[in-house]
């Protein structure tokens, strides 16, 4: 009672794991993708419930998340996919972390370090295969392999890897991207270098794409709950990880002709009964969402209302026993109902992405593993 909070069932993260390993099949290694705090999930949480399912990586997006793991004793190794050796390699080396290179300055930037360190540092290397956001082009194969040759005691290349741009909906652009990452593959296999891995598939790719799993995969989206695509025929069963729950602040008779909160972007057709529930845009809640989505009270959906304040908002409670202090579910389930992330994405305009990094982020509502 009278308490905000994000619940987070662990235990749904790893059956969601646990179910992609059994989907990609066991000579697949599946690296967990835990960048802008797992999601929302809470990375060191996470990496600390994964550690003992995870045989490769677990990734992140930027050099200072992958420290924020060491020094809360994550030990497993992380891959740093995208900001990466901009003036932080000393801490890359500090923090044996393996950096994703994606230029031939970055690259030449590890070399010239791993010299001064006689240290021989472990990479990735990314290609662009359709992206066109980051990544070494398929020319550009001939320039790496030579480097590679005169600095072969300085650069460990471990993985090679792209990234999709369209797995859960365009079939033709990904199995260009596929056909031109697997080019790129068995050119590289048929050269010196000795990679171990090789991974394109993102959470889309893994769900839709057999041929694009190599021997590693990405999963971001899904080993959260949600598919990347929710109107596909998925292939497996996934569990949202993520609930939050609010409760009534106050309760409000409105007659006819009367509005609610700011504006009023909401006016009574006719005499009602409304409740202030305590979430607002501070929370995450999207102002967008105003008076488009519903919240469960009591087992059943209630409409929210009015414009979404810094610090609540209101719902239509007409006919429904409640009181003050009785727990609103604005992201979860009960007996009869559900409201998930991808609900909230639709009324907002965006993706479940979205809704789970921006809810989650927020200070002020209490996290609460369960």
């Amino acid at each position: 009672m009278y308490e905000v909070s994000k619940e987070i069932r662990l235990s749904s993260i790893v059956s969601n794991f646990q179910s992609i390993a059994d989907h990609v099949g066991k000579s697949i290694d599946i690296i967990p993708v835990i960048k802008a705090d797992a999601y929302g999930h809470g990375a060191l949480e996470v990496a600390l419930k994964l550690s003992e399912f995870v045989n490769s990586y677990f990734a992140v997006a930027c050099t200072q998340e992958a420290i924020d793991l060491r020094k809360k004793n994550i030990k497993k190794d992380i891959l740093v996919l995208s900001n990466a050796g901009f003036d932080d390699i000393e801490k890359l080396y500090d923090y044996n972390l393996t950096p994703v290179i994606h230029n031939f300055t970055i690259l030449e930037s590890i070399i010239e370090f791993s010299k001064s360190k006689k240290y021989r540092f472990p990479i990735h290397i990314k290609f662009n295969t359709g992206m066109n956001r980051l990544g070494f082009c398929q020319i550009d194969l001939d320039k790496i392999f030579e480097l590679y040759k005169k600095n072969k005691e300085y650069i460990n290349i471990i993985g090679i890897m792209s990234h999709f741009l369209s797995s859960e909906s365009d079939t033709n652009i990904t199995n260009k991207q596929i056909n031109e990452f697997e080019y790129i593959v068995n050119t590289i296999k048929f050269s010196d270098l000795d990679v171990r891995y090789y991974h394109i598939a993102n959470s889309g790719g893994v769900l839709n794409n057999k041929n694009a799993h190599f021997n590693a995969v990405r999963v971001g989206i899904s080993l959260y709950g949600y598919y990347p695509n929710k109107e596909e025929q998925n292939k497996i069963k996934l569990k949202p990880a993520m609930s939050i729950k609010s409760f009534i602040l106050s309760k409000q008779k409105l007659k006819k002709g009367e509005g609610v909160s700011y504006g009023p972007s909401f006016v009574a057709d006719n005499d009602m009964e409304i409740a202030i529930v305590a979430f607002g845009y501070a929370d995450g809640l999207f102002r967008l969402l105003s008076n488009k989505f519903s919240v469960i009270l009591n087992d059943k959906l209630c409409k929210s209302i009015g414009t979404i304040c810094m610090d609540m908002f209101a719902i239509d409670v007409s006919g429904i026993k409640t009181n003050i202090g009785d727990e609103v579910i604005i992201m979860g389930e009960s007996k009869t109902c559900k409201v998930d992330a991808d609900d909230l994405a639709v009324f907002a305009s965006t993706i479940s992405y979205e809704i789970l990094t921006n809810i989650g982020k927020s200070s002020r509502v209490k996290r609460v593993y369960i």
